[in-house]
């Protein structure tokens, strides 16, 4: 299975490679989430984990910031969501 990967600045101004998780089309807000990681861990060796709004342009994935509570609903809803079905 061919993994789905983009690249992305972090904060150090460095670009840094990114898998891509899940990617949910919401119907509601007719908005698109991706659920990713940069394969980094956290201080308690665990994987850390992202979402985000997209844009796929040109075969391109474009990041677009959650910044309202329902947008950030829906990411944390749809993190869940994926965790549920990777432990069972």
């Amino acid at each position: 299975m061919e993994r789905m990967q983009f690249q992305k600045t972090n904060s150090d101004g460095k670009k840094v490679l990114c898998e891509v998780i899940a990617t949910y089309h919401h119907d509601e807000d007719n908005k698109d989430y991706i659920v990713y990681t940069d394969n980094t861990l956290d201080e308690n060796k665990k994987l850390r984990i992202y979402y985000a709004l997209y844009e796929n342009v040109n075969n391109e994935i474009k990041l677009i910031e959650v910044k309202t509570n329902k947008e950030k609903q829906v990411g944390i809803e749809l993190i869940k969501a994926i965790l549920e079905k990777l432990n069972s």
